[in-house]
């Protein structure tokens, strides 16, 4: 019998900060991650998902206040619901360095952050 082992990975990119920057590019910073490592090892496989082999990407919008904190997010996209589930319980704890404005103020930001689900043998 085949052994299932969980691959997660987190992978971050940046949709852009809420910043309004007068038309100048570059000088407003987006939120940075400061514990996504502790945050991702605490996302389990679903059962039910390694059992009926489904793999992919969960992707969620995430919100940053001023503060660091993430005030809300939103699924961009996810190959079923149990996966979506899996990244929704943990997500909550992400803290991040706020996004900042191009005199370097902290401001309310986004981040994409995508998650994979890969089963290896």
């Amino acid at each position: 019998m085949k052994k299932q082992l969980l691959t997660l990975t987190l992978v971050l990119f940046v949709f852009g900060a809420l910043a309004n920057n007068g038309g100048v590019k570059g000088e407003a910073e987006s939120p940075k991650p400061t514990n996504y490592k502790e945050v991702i090892s605490k996302i389990v496989y679903p059962k039910v998902c390694q059992e009926k082999g489904i793999e992919g990407k969960v992707i969620v919008t995430l919100k940053v206040d001023e503060t660091g904190n993430v005030i809300n997010h939103e699924f961009d996209s996810y190959p079923c619901s149990d996966l979506r589930d899996a990244v929704k319980d943990v997500i909550k704890d992400l803290k991040f360095k706020p996004a900042k404005n191009e005199e370097g103020t902290a401001i309310v930001g986004k981040i994409a952050v995508p998650v994979n689900f890969k089963l290896t043998i």
